[in-house]
């Protein structure tokens, strides 16, 4: 009997050990169940590259996940449906909502990276690249310029209205080059969000024609670029511009025919330049549709463009040179350039059919006529060795005594005081400008003028009339002051008169109406 309770102990014990045995054995085959389950590796998707991503704009990253899993924006301007730059979740199929905020044009990041993480992995499995932001060329009013609206040059009051323009961008930019036709400062660097005004001229030499281009804006530090249109408009059809020469009026050409110079701007200042021939301009006009016409006198007469005194050589495109000027053994004689626009020109002349004779000349044949006056570029006179027979004008001023007048126009440079005195038509029109006087009086003055003029005849003569004109009205008479004529012959025939404050003309008349002198009075 007690060897069978012993052996069910026995037993009872086995039994419980097997238990055990199989207790262990299951928690052994849970744990490597276990391990087996953190051994699965994390599956990746292909990187995604989403390109002109426009800021302000929602996206969404979609991707499967074979673990949990976490993923991160690279930049702030990038946030998930959380609001963050970073969201986890479980693995599966994801749907994830993103955001590019404004954010984005305030910064110079043109990219971010969306990585995703699983187990202790990570990989970028998406690139967001935004687009960049229009550049703005804008004009006074704020309109950006483009194709429809360019940033444009014009030619205004014969000159070129030169640009500055202002350049707003988002980013920091550089202008490497220019169309050879624009002069800019070259290169610029600007800053982001940086106003700038940009200064564009016109080159020389590129005047004339309509001019087309664009300014390429580069992005620092990136090939990219932004094309602005650039133009030119161009001279207008039928406008003359002559450059290298100044004023039309008051020069003079030396005896010997070597040198030119212009009439110093002030009385008695006897600083001129003199400088030798030849000289050397240019005539532009749109498509060179220019016509020169050069004119001389000789022997009282008035040739053009042969038999002249000198030479003007013009190569049809612009540049003109005026030389070989013969040395002048008579009186003075004078001589015009002029410049027409061809249609102009071709209006004149009646398409070609009319000689130059019956319209560039006055009806004397013998000075350029007024009707073309406005188209002479260049008025000269050479110097001549003949001494003038003309008795000189007699000028008294406050009782001071006479003092003679300077003959010649003086420094004239008021164009329509020229041109009226150039209309002036007078008794011995041949050598007009033998009876031309010039005299400087202060304002205020009280002035007697003795004439000694010759009559249409070539008589010694008493004056007939005296009329005035002012320098604001130089083509009709002044009545404002009050002229007193006395004396009844040559010698002591004159005329007495109080001046104001501008300059006159003061014309001599024989008894027949004729000029016979001309007192330019500058009253300083």
């Amino acid at each position: 009997m007690l060897i069978y309770l012993l052996d069910m102990n026995v037993i009872k014990n086995i039994s419980i050990l097997k238990r055990f045995c199989l207790l262990a054995a299951l928690m052994c085959t849970m744990a490597a169940c276990s391990d087996e389950e953190e051994a699965v590796a994390p599956s990746f998707p292909e990187q995604e590259i989403v390109e002109a991503v426009t800021p302000g704009t929602a996206h969404t990253l979609s991707f499967t996940a074979n673990l949990d899993w976490k993923v991160t924006s690279s930049a702030l301007w990038c946030k998930f449906s959380n609001g963050l730059t970073s969201i986890s979740g479980e693995a599966g199929e994801v749907s994830l909502p993103l955001t590019i905020s404004d954010e984005a044009w305030s910064v110079n990041e043109l990219t971010v990276d969306i990585t995703l993480i699983m187990g202790n992995e990570e990989k970028v499995i998406a690139r967001y690249i935004r687009t960049g932001k229009d550049l703005a060329v804008m004009d006074v009013d704020g309109n950006a310029y483009n194709a429809e609206n360019k940033l444009t040059l014009s030619y205004v009051n014969n000159d070129v209205i030169n640009g500055t323009f202002s350049v707003v961008t988002n980013f920091a930019w550089e202008l490497k080059d220019a169309p050879e036709w624009l002069a800019i400062d070259l290169p610029l660097k600007v800053k982001a969000n940086q106003k700038f005004d940009l200064s564009v001229q016109l080159n020389n030499g590129y005047l004339t024609e309509v001019q087309e281009g664009v300014l390429r804006f580069y992005e620092q530090n990136s090939d990219r670029y932004y094309d602005v249109p650039v133009c030119y408009s161009g001279m207008p059809e039928g406008v003359i511009r002559v450059d290298g020469l100044g004023s039309a009026w008051n020069w003079t050409v030396s005896l010997d025919g070597s040198q030119y110079w212009q009439a110093a701007l002030t009385e008695g200042d006897e600083d001129v330049e003199k400088k030798f021939f030849p000289l050397s301009f240019n005539v532009l006009a749109q498509n060179n549709e220019y016509v020169i016409r050069c004119l001389g006198e000789e022997n009282g007469w008035m040739n053009i463009d042969e038999n002249l005194f000198y030479q003007c050589k013009d190569d049809q495109h612009g540049n003109l040179t005026l030389s070989d000027f013969q040395e002048n053994g008579g009186a003075k004689r004078k001589g015009y350039i002029l410049a027409f626009p061809k249609k102009d020109y071709d209006e004149i002349s009646h398409q070609g059919t009319w000689p130059d004779r019956n319209t560039l000349l006055d009806a004397s044949g013998k000075d350029v006529s007024e009707d073309v006056i406005k188209y002479v570029i260049m008025s000269f006179e050479q110097e001549g060795t003949q001494t003038s027979s003309v008795a000189p004008v007699k000028v008294n001023v406050n009782g001071e005594g006479d003092v003679e007048a300077t003959q010649g126009l003086g420094n004239i440079m008021n164009p329509d005081v020229l041109d009226a005195i150039s209309q002036l038509y007078f008794a011995d029109e041949a050598n007009k400008n033998n009876y031309i006087f010039n005299y400087s009086v202060p304002a205020g003055s009280f002035v007697t003028i003795t004439p000694y003029i010759k009559n249409y005849f070539g008589e010694n003569a008493a004056i007939g009339s005296c009329e005035l004109r002012t320098f604001s009205n130089p083509y009709e008479s002044n009545t404002s002051i009050e002229v007193n004529k006395e004396g009844e012959t040559y010698e002591d025939s004159n005329v007495y008169f109080m001046c104001g404050d501008e300059p006159l003309i003061v014309i001599f008349k024989d008894e027949n109406m004729m000029i016979c002198k001309v007192l330019i009075l500058n009253v300083e």
